[in-house]
C-alpha cells in the first residue's frame, strides 16, 4: 500500500499533541507533588501547634498514656504523640506506634514506619514540658498530586479523536493546493510542457511547481534540440544519398568498362561518406541526453593519443601528412576514455582531412598550473576568426571549403569537452597559418 501523506500528517501530529499533553500532565504532578506538600507540611506545623496548646489541659500529672480513638478511616494515613521529659508517651493517636515517629525533637523530618513512609513534624510546647509529633504518610500527597495530574489526563480520551478529526479535516484543507496543482497536471496533454502557473501556490508547494516548470523547460528544449537534429540529419543524409543514386544511374548507363569503374569507386566514396555521416550522428545521439560522465576514471592522455595517431597513421600517409606528438608522460585528467578518443580522433581528421600533402600535423600535451592542454595543430587553411564560433554548430561548414564533411565533428569536440568541464578554444597555428585546437582539461594525480 503506497504512504498516504495525510495518514503521515494525522500520525505525527496527534503523537505531538499526545506527547505534549502527557509532558503537561508529568509537569503538573511534579509541580503539584510540590505544592500539595508544602501545603500539608503547613498543616502539621498548625495541627501539632494546636496540640501543643490542649497539652496543659488534657494530659494531668501523672495520668497513664491516653489513646483518641480513631472515629474515620482517613485517619490512618494520619497520626501524633505526645512525649514528656522523661521520653515517657503520655498522649497519641490510635494509629500512632509506641515508639518515636521521629528522632527529631524540633522540625521536619522523613521516616519509615512498618514499611511506610511518613513525613514528620516535632516540637516543644509553650511550657518546654512536653514534645509533640504529628506524622502524615507520603501515601496521601501521592495521592493528591496523581489526582490533580489524572484528571488533567482524563480529558485526553475525548479531546484526542476530536482533535483528530480536527487535524484530518486541517490537513485535507491544506493539501487541496496540491491536489489542485496534481489534476492541473493530470489534465494536461502529452505535448503541452508549458510552465505551470504559480499565482496561487503556497509557499510550500512552490518549489515543486518549480522543480516541475523546470523539467517542462528542460523537455522542451530537448525536444526542439530533437526535431532540429532529426530535420538537420535527413537534410544532410539526403545529399550523399542522391550522389550515391545518381553515380549508381550512371554506372548502369555506362557504355565502357572505365566509365562503369569511375562511376562505382563514386558510389564507393558516398557510401563512406553517408557511413561518416552516420557515425557522427550516432555519436551526438548519444551525447545529447547526458547532463554528465557516468563513471569518469584518471586517463593518461599521452598514451590515449599515440593510440589514435597510430589509428589515424594510414590516412595520414595516403595523403602525405606527417603526425607528430609532444606529451608529457605525467598528463593524467579524469574523464572517459572512450569519448576522449572520439575527441581526438575528430580532432585529428580534420587535421588531416584540411592540410596539404607534404604538410605536418602535430598534437602537444603540457600539464601546467593544475590544468592539460591537449593541442592540435595543422597546416590548412584555417578558420576566419568571425566563424570560430559558429563552426561549433551542428552541420555547419565554412564557405569555400573543397573538403568533403559532415559538419559535425567539431561539435562533437565540443559537447564532449563540456561534458568533462573542459574549455575549447580555436586559434591560428604556427607561423601565422593553420589552425590550433585547444582543450584545456582539469588536471588530476595518478
Amino acid at each position: 500500500m503506497k504512504p498516504s501523506l495525510r495518514r503521515r500528517l494525522l500520525l505525527l501530529l496527534s503523537g505531538a499533541v499526545l506527547v505534549a499533553w502527557g509532558a503537561t500532565a508529568l509537569f503538573t504532578y511534579f509541580d503539584a507533588r510540590q505544592q500539595i506538600g508544602q501545603m500539608l507540611d503547613a498543616h502539621l506545623v498548625q495541627s501539632a501547634g494546636l496540640i501543643a496548646a490542649q497539652t496543659e489541659h488534657e494530659i494531668a500529672g501523672d495520668a497513664d498514656l491516653m489513646t483518641v480513638p480513631r472515629q474515620y478511616k482517613q485517619e490512618s494515613k494520619i497520626a501524633f504523640q505526645v512525649w514528656d521529659r522523661s521520653a515517657a508517651l503520655r498522649w497519641r493517636s490510635a494509629n500512632a506506634p509506641q515508639a518515636h515517629l521521629s528522632a527529631q525533637d524540633e522540625g521536619f523530618s522523613d521516616a519509615t514506619i512498618d514499611g511506610e513512609r511518613w513525613r514528620i513534624f516535632s516540637r516543644w510546647d509553650e511550657s518546654g514540658r512536653y514534645v509533640v509529633q504529628v506524622g502524615e504518610r507520603f501515601e496521601l500527597r501521592d495521592e493528591l498530586a496523581q489526582s490533580v495530574a489524572s484528571h488533567l489526563l482524563h480529558p485526553l480520551a475525548v479531546a484526542l479523536p476530536v482533535l483528530a478529526i480536527l487535524i484530518w479535516l486541517s490537513v485535507n484543507a491544506g493539501l487541496l493546493p496540491l491536489g489542485a496543482v496534481a489534476r492541473q497536471v493530470q489534465r494536461r496533454a502529452p505535448d503541452n510542457l508549458a510552465p505551470l502557473g504559480e499565482q496561487a501556490v503556497p509557499r510550500e508547494v512552490s518549489p515543486l511547481v518549480q522543480a516541475l516548470n523546470a523539467l517542462f523547460a528542460r523537455l522542451r528544449a530537448s525536444f526542439e534540440q530533437e526535431r532540429r537534429f532529426t530535420a538537420d540529419a535527413a537534410h544532410e543524409l539526403r545529399t550523399p544519398l542522391a550522389g550515391v543514386k545518381t553515380q549508381a544511374q550512371v554506372a548502369l548507363a555506362a557504355s565502357s568498362g572505365e566509365e562503369r569503374r569511375r562511376a562505382l569507386s563514386n558510389v564507393v566514396l558516398g557510401v563512406d561518406r553517408a557511413t561518416h555521416l552516420v557515425e557522427q550522428l550516432l555519436v551526438l545521439a548519444r551525447l545529447d541526453p547526458q547532463a554528465a560522465l557516468p563513471g569518469a576514471m584518471p586517463v593518461a592522455l599521452h598514451e590515449l593519443a599515440a593510440a589514435c595517431i597510430a589509428e589515424q597513421a594510414q590516412a595520414a600517409a595516403d595523403k602525405g601528412v606527417d603526425l607528430a606528438l609532444e606529451s608529457a608522460d605525467e598528463a593524467v585528467v579524469l574523464g572517459d576514455q572512450t569519448l576522449l578518443s572520439v575527441l581526438l580522433r575528430n580532432l585529428l581528421d580534420n587535421a588531416i582531412r584540411y592540410s596539404p600533402a607534404a604538410s605536418e600535423v602535430e598534437v602537444s600535451i603540457t600539464p601546467a598550473h593544475g590544468v592539460v592542454t591537449l593541442r592540435v595543430t595543422d597546416n590548412g587553411p584555417g578558420i576566419p576568426h568571425g566563424e570560430r564560433d559558429r563552426v561549433f554548430d551542428r552541420f555547419y561548414r565554412v564557405i569555400g571549403s573543397a573538403e568533403e564533411g559532415s559538419g559535425l565533428g567539431l561539435s562533437i569536440v565540443k559537447r564532449i569537452a563540456d561534458l568533462h568541464h573542459a574549455t575549447l578554444r580555436l586559434s591560428q597555428g604556427s607561423g601565422g597559418r593553420g589552425l590550433a585546437v585547444e582543450v584545456s582539461f582539469p588536471a588530476t594525480g595518478h
